[in-house]
C-alpha cells in the first residue's frame, strides 16, 4: 500500500483522484489532504479517508477548522503549506493551480518518491529547475495533463518516432467567427464541449493557450524539439495524442474525456488499476480530425514564440494570462481583451535569463502588475 498526499484535494483533480483511490483502497492510503478554502468539502474528505495530516492554505478558512481528531496534525497558511510539502510519502498529487504550486513542488521533490503533476504552470515557467531537481533527488514526475500523460503512455525506450501530435478540442468557441468573439460572455466560454475543468484552463482551452503550454510540457518531459511537436483539432476529445514513427506509422492513445484515467495511470505507474466503469462508446465514439488554422488562435502563436525565445518569456506570458483571465471572469474586460493584453505584454517585456527560481517569481509579478496597468487603462 502506497501513502499519498494530495495538494488541492477539494478541486476537480483532487476529487477525481480521491474517486480513483476510493475504487482502489488496497493500493493507497491517504496520508495528507491539502485544500485552499473549501472547508465543507475538506471535512467530508477527512471523515471518509482519515488522513494523518491536513493543510488549509487560506488563513481565514483555516480558522474555521475545528474539532479535528487529535491524531490529525493541522497545517495553516503559506508556511503550513511548505511544512505539509515536507512530509515524506510514496506519492504526491500536485493539483494546486497556477504558479503558486511551484514552491511547494520544489520542496516536495525532496520528500516524495513520485509526484503526479497536475500543474502545468510549474513546468511551463520553470521546467529546467523542476526537472533538474527531480533528477537530483531521483524523484519520478509523471504528468497528469491528459495529452502529456497520453504521450507518456505511448513512449517506450525503444521508441523510434519522428514526430508527436497533441489533439485539441478547440474549446467552446471553435465555431465562432472572429468578429463575434467580442460579444461572448463568461458563461459561453466556460461551456466546454467535452471536458469539465477549472475556469482558467477552460478559458485557456478556448484561446488554445492551454495547448501551447502542453507543447512546452512535451518539450520538457520528452526532450523534444519544438519543430517535432504538432497540434491537430479533434473535437470529440477521445484521442489525446499520437506518436509518428519514421515509417509514418501512427500510434494513438485513446480514452473518454475523463481525468480519472490519466490520474490513475500517474498514481499507479508502472501498474494499471481501475479508474472508472467500462466506458460505453456505442453511438458516441467517433474519430474526426482536421488541421489547426493558426490565424483562428493568435494567442497560441504568441505562446509558441515565447517558448522558442526561452528565458523569462513564458513566466511573463503565464502571469499576464492569469491576470487577464481574472479580469474577464470578473466582467471587467471583453474576451478579446485577453489577446490584446497578451500581445501588448509580449511586445513590451525585456528578455532576460532565468538564473534562479526567484527570477521566475520576479517576472511573474512584473507581468501581473504591468497587465493590470494595461487593462485598467482600456
Amino acid at each position: 500500500m502506497k501513502t499519498i498526499n494530495i495538494f488541492g484535494s477539494t478541486g476537480s483533480i483532487g476529487k477525481n483522484a480521491l474517486d480513483v483511490i476510493r475504487k482502489n483502497k488496497k493500493d493507497f492510503k491517504v496520508l495528507g489532504l491539502c485544500a485552499h478554502t473549501n472547508i465543507d468539502a475538506l471535512y467530508a474528505q477527512i471523515k471518509e479517508f482519515s488522513p494523518s495530516y491536513v493543510c488549509v492554505v487560506n488563513e481565514e478558512s483555516a480558522e474555521k477548522i475545528k474539532n479535528l481528531s487529535k491524531k490529525i496534525k493541522l497545517f495553516k497558511g503559506q508556511i503550513g503549506l511548505y511544512e505539509f510539502a515536507s512530509i515524506n510519502c510514496d506519492i504526491s498529487l500536485m493539483a494546486i493551480s497556477g504558479i503558486s504550486a511551484l514552491r511547494p513542488l520544489m520542496i516536495n521533490i525532496e520528500h516524495a518518491k513520485k509526484i503526479a503533476l497536475a500543474n502545468k504552470e510549474s513546468i511551463v515557467t520553470a521546467g529546467n529547475f523542476v526537472l533538474n531537481k527531480a533528477k537530483q533527488f531521483k524523484t519520478k514526475i509523471l504528468p497528469v495533463d491528459s495529452e502529456i500523460n497520453a504521450l507518456y503512455q505511448l513512449f517506450t525506450p525503444q521508441s523510434n518516432f519522428s514526430k508527436v501530435y497533441l489533439t485539441a478540442s478547440g474549446g467552446a468557441l471553435f465555431d465562432y467567427k472572429p468578429k463575434d468573439l467580442n460579444k461572448v460572455c463568461v458563461k459561453t466560454v466556460l461551456s466546454h464541449p467535452t471536458w469539465r475543468m477549472g475556469k482558467r484552463i477552460t478559458i485557456d482551452s478556448a484561446t488554445l493557450v492551454n495547448k501551447g503550454f502542453e507543447v512546452v510540457e512535451s518539450h520538457y518531459f520528452f526532450n523534444l524539439p519544438y519543430e517535432n511537436i504538432d497540434i491537430v483539432i479533434h473535437r470529440e476529445s477521445n484521442v489525446h495524442a499520437f506518436v509518428e514513427f519514421k515509417d509514418k506509422t501512427l500510434f494513438a492513445c485513446m480514452y473518454p474525456p475523463d481525468m480519472r484515467i490519466p490520474i490513475s495511470f500517474a498514481l499507479s505507474y508502472p501498474k494499471r488499476i481501475d479508474a472508472l466503469q467500462t466506458p460505453n462508446f456505442r453511438g458516441r465514439f467517433s474519430l474526426s480530425f482536421e488541421p489547426l488554422h493558426a490565424k483562428q488562435f493568435p494567442l497560441l502563436d504568441i505562446i509558441l514564440k515565447g517558448a522558442k525565445r526561452g528565458g523569462n518569456s513564458l513566466a511573463v506570458l503565464n502571469g499576464c494570462d492569469e491576470v487577464a483571465i481574472e479580469y474577464f471572469l470578473s466582467n471587467k474586460i471583453k474576451f478579446t481583451d485577453i489577446y490584446r493584453a497578451m500581445n501588448y505584454i509580449f511586445s513590451h517585456y525585456k528578455q532576460a535569463r532565468l538564473k534562479a527560481l526567484d527570477d521566475v517569481f520576479y517576472w511573474d509579478n512584473w507581468a501581473k502588475e504591468k497587465t493590470k496597468e494595461y487593462l485598467r487603462a482600456l
